[in-house]
């Protein structure tokens, strides 16, 4: 820093009266031009200062000549080498990255200095979250990032080369690093001091301390219901498979304990998102019944009592602050209502607190907010936006349209004259599937469900199989007409989470991949004639992403039984017989027309698995169809994000052209609550 001092203040007094200290009396190693520019640019007069930001970069790069300083100007003409490549430097994504996030830091830092009783801040501030080029923020779930009850330290999940895990970046300093041992991780969790962190990780509570240290072990969890590290050194814990009510247990370790029960009687399915009070004495959490309008706020004590509900609408809570509880509705609106912890009930009217987020239409209160204990917030806003393309097996790669949105899962029509293709509205978090018809060059959306997830088309290519989320359970399945003006025929229901699903070729059941007890598992649900869903293989992993073959007598399905994602094969109706068919991991598998070849992601590339089909179904070559297209995630997917023509020469996958995404953070936000709390008690 050009100036120091102990307080804010003190820095202020020596910006307008002292000069700063010559760069190279504490870092010789700085050349000479890059000083005087420095020193130029920081003098006290604008008249003084360099005119334009070009001859601010010419200087540093040692040409130029400086309106005052003969010493300078000789020294900047010494060094015309240094000057070659400033233009490209400047406009590099790693420099303009790591600029936002020194601006943000610096405005951080600026902020928590005046928190001092001298001079309490008077503005919240925000700034984008940003990184490397290498490690962009990618949302984790069930909220986007986690930031520390002070504010000084933020937790995202940063993704690179198809894998995410946690990265730590703090305020004062520029480069996030990532958390060792935190591959895949989510939902994380600060401790009350800010030193440690929870997450979640392949089925299993853990712990790590913010100095490097190896994470431990807490408990077997794994759901992302919501959990909190309370005060009183408990991790609290929303559903988590056949437990439906809260758990909790010691952050030492141990056996989670259940302290709730549902209510099946009054229609509870389960108890989620648990937020501690201060003192770490009780909790407030979801009363979930099934559906996002109809979650419902209660309190209880950590250490048993009855359940009291607070009679506000709400999907998930956010914090406890200042006496209020924080809260989000399922429209997205941030809420605010006072709180009588004691009596536990709500004392005044709600109160608008932050704009509106996005809530996930087709879960149960994931949204893009996170609030820690000490009033700091980050939120995720904005979408990558993807052109459809055509990816050839040489690698070319041609746009199918020129329409850019936020494009998912196509889907190449058994015909091969449309594609179907999910488009997801930025703003809202809303997703339906389009249809876009490769004779007449036209886009249009089939569906109006606002919460789609996956669909797939049927044998005829007159219909998709819709999954989506219900507007009384977790999730439905329709039958969508393509035609136009036809409304859907709904399949069915079902109570948990579903994010794919199959339709049998002969119409009589769906193959889904559902949330069932902790795992994603892959469920039978008879549609002709009605019957009870069942577990269609439970291999005591995570199973998903079913695809019948043709002739139907075979399902493809990625597991990770053996340790790693794999794609297998199994027979159909009865999974007695299996084959597997990838070998060095594997996901998101598609069959070719004829069913004698699979394709899936190989991890970064497409590989086709040819196939014997008689006397008995087996692998008998693995090649590499497409490669050279980036944007495929790590082997093991649910859901494929491409899919290839019929004569399996080309692919249709989304090409990123823009990304919208961003992650904000607001490391006094508490400033901001209390200011709007403020203005709604004068407006009574």
């Amino acid at each position: 820093p050009p100036h120091s001092g102990t307080t804010a203040q003190a820095v202020i007094a020596r910006v307008l009266t002292d000069r700063p200290r010559p760069l190279r009396s504490t870092r010789s190693a700085v050349p000479d031009h890059v000083e005087a520019a420095l020193e130029h640019a920081l003098e006290k007069l604008p008249a003084d200062r360099f005119a334009t930001a070009r001859e601010f970069a010419e200087a540093l790069q040692g040409r130029g000549t400086l309106a005052h300083g003969s010493t300078a100007s000789r020294t900047l003409a010494a060094h015309p080498a240094a000057a070659r490549g400033w233009r490209a430097r400047a406009t590099d994504p790693l420099t303009v990255g790591l600029g936002v996030v020194a601006i943000g830091a610096t405005a951080a830092a600026l902020t928590f200095a005046r928190s001092t009783p001298e001079a309490a801040p008077t503005r919240a501030i925000r700034f984008v979250v940003a990184a490397t080029d290498s490690v962009r923020p990618d949302a984790l779930f069930p909220w986007p990032a986690a930031i520390s009850p002070d504010g000084s330290m933020i937790v995202f999940g940063g993704k690179r080369a198809g894998r995410t895990m946690l990265y730590l970046l703090r305020t004062d300093q520029i480069e996030p690093r990532a958390i060792p041992g935190t591959e895949a991780g989510s939902q994380p969790v600060f401790s009350p001091d800010g030193q440690w962190l929870t997450f979640e990780q392949s089925g299993i509570d853990k712990k790590v301390r913010l100095d490097g240290s190896a994470p431990v072990r807490i408990a077997a969890g794994g759901a992302n219901n919501g959990a909190d590290w309370t005060t009183r050194d408990d991790l609290v814990l929303g559903s988590q498979g056949k437990t439906h009510g809260l758990s909790k247990v010691s952050v030492s370790g141990g056996d989670p304990v259940e302290f709730t029960r549902i209510d099946s009687a009054k229609g509870e399915r389960d108890h989620l998102w648990p937020i501690g009070t201060p003192d770490g004495s009780a909790v407030v959490f979801v009363i979930w019944r099934g559906a996002l309008a109809s979650a419902e706020l209660a309190m209880a004590a950590i250490d048993g009592g009855a359940i009291v509900p607070l009679g506000i609408k709400s999907p998930r809570p956010l914090a406890i602050l200042d006496g209020s509880v924080v809260y989000v509705k399922s429209d997205g609106a941030v809420m605010a209502a006072p709180l009588d912890l004691a009596r536990k009930r709500v004392t005044g009217n709600p109160v608008s607190v932050h704009d509106p987020v996005v809530v996930i239409p087709g879960n149960n209160g994931n949204s893009s907010i996170f609030v820690s204990r000490g009033g700091a917030l980050v939120t995720m806003r904005g979408a990558e936006a993807g052109q459809l393309t055509w990816l050839a097996r040489d690698g070319a790669l041609r746009s199918v349209t020129p329409d850019i949105r936020s494009f998912f899962v196509p889907r190449l029509s058994p015909d091969g004259r449309r594609i179907a293709v999910g488009v997801k509205d930025a703003g809202t978090g809303k997703s339906d599937a389009w249809v876009y018809d490769l004779g007449t060059s036209t886009l249009s959306r089939v569906t109006s469900l606002e919460s789609v997830s996956n669909f797939e088309w049927t044998r005829d290519s007159k219909n998709l199989v819709v999954t989506s989320a219900a507007t009384q359970d977790r999730s439905a399945f329709w039958l969508q007409p393509v035609g136009g003006g036809v409304a859907p025929t709904k399949l069915g229901e079902l109570g948990e989470l579903s994010i794919t699903a199959a339709l049998s070729p002969d119409g009589s059941a769906l193959l889904a991949t559902v949330l069932h007890e902790n795992t994603w598992a892959t469920m039978k649900v008879p549609i002709a004639p009605k019957g009870a869903t069942s577990v269609f293989v439970d291999s005591k992993g995570t199973d998903w992403g079913p695809r019948f073959s043709p002739d139907g007598k075979w399902v493809a399905m990625v597991s990770d039984e053996s340790g790693r994602f794999e794609v297998y094969i199994r027979s159909y109706p009865e999974p007695s017989a299996r084959v597997q068919v990838s070998d060095a991991g594997g996901g998101s598998p598609i069959w070719s027309p004829d069913g004698k070849r699979l394709y899936y992601n190989g991890g970064g590339v497409v590989v086709g698995a040819r196939l014997e089909l008689a006397p008995a179904l087996r692998v008998v070559a693995r090649d590499t169809i497409f490669r050279g297209f980036g944007e495929l995630d790590a082997a093991g997917g649910a859901v494929a994000n491409f899919d290839v023509a019929a004569d399996g020469s080309r692919a249709v996958v989304v090409r990123p052209t823009s990304t919208s995404s961003q992650l904000v953070a607001s490391p006094n936000w508490m400033v901001e609550f209390r200011q709007r709390m403020a203005e709604a008690k004068r407006k009574k």
